[in-house]
C-alpha cells in the first residue's frame, strides 16, 4: 500500500504543469485506475463527495470501460492548478483511494483550459 501512495504522489507531481500562468486557469484532472470491485469503490467514492467539494472539486464525472467495468476514469474539475495540486496530493484522498480498493497506481494527468 505504501508503494501505491508513493506512486500516486509521484504521478501527480510529474503531471502538473509548471507554468505559473496556469495557477489561475481552470484545470481538469484525468485519473484512471482499476478497482477491485466497482460497486464497493463507487460507494466509497460517493461517500467522499463532501471531501471532494471541500477540497476544491467543482466538477466530477466517472466513466467505466465497457469491456471491463472495474477499470474507471474519473474527471475532476478545479478552479485553479493550486486547488488541484492540494486535493490530489492530500492524505485524505490517498487514504480514501486505498480503502476503496484501487487495484493499481492511478494514471493522473492535469491539464489547463486552453483559450
Amino acid at each position: 500500500m505504501t508503494q501505491f501512495i508513493r506512486s500516486l504522489a509521484t504521478s501527480v507531481f510529474l503531471a502538473l504543469p509548471v507554468a505559473a500562468s496556469a495557477q489561475d486557469v481552470p484545470v481538469l484532472a484525468v485519473i484512471s485506475h482499476p478497482v477491485e470491485d466497482y460497486g464497493v469503490w463507487r460507494q466509497i467514492y460517493d461517500d467522499f463527495a463532501d471531501a471532494q467539494q471541500a477540497g476544491g472539486v467543482i466538477m466530477e464525472q466517472v466513466y467505466q470501460d465497457p469491456a471491463d467495468p472495474n477499470n474507471v476514469l474519473v474527471l475532476h474539475g478545479f478552479a485553479s492548478l493550486g486547488d488541484a495540486e492540494k486535493f490530489l496530493t492530500s492524505d485524505k484522498l490517498k487514504t480514501a483511494m486505498a480503502g476503496a480498493g484501487v487495484a493499481a497506481p492511478p494514471t493522473v494527468s492535469v491539464v489547463a483550459r486552453a483559450d
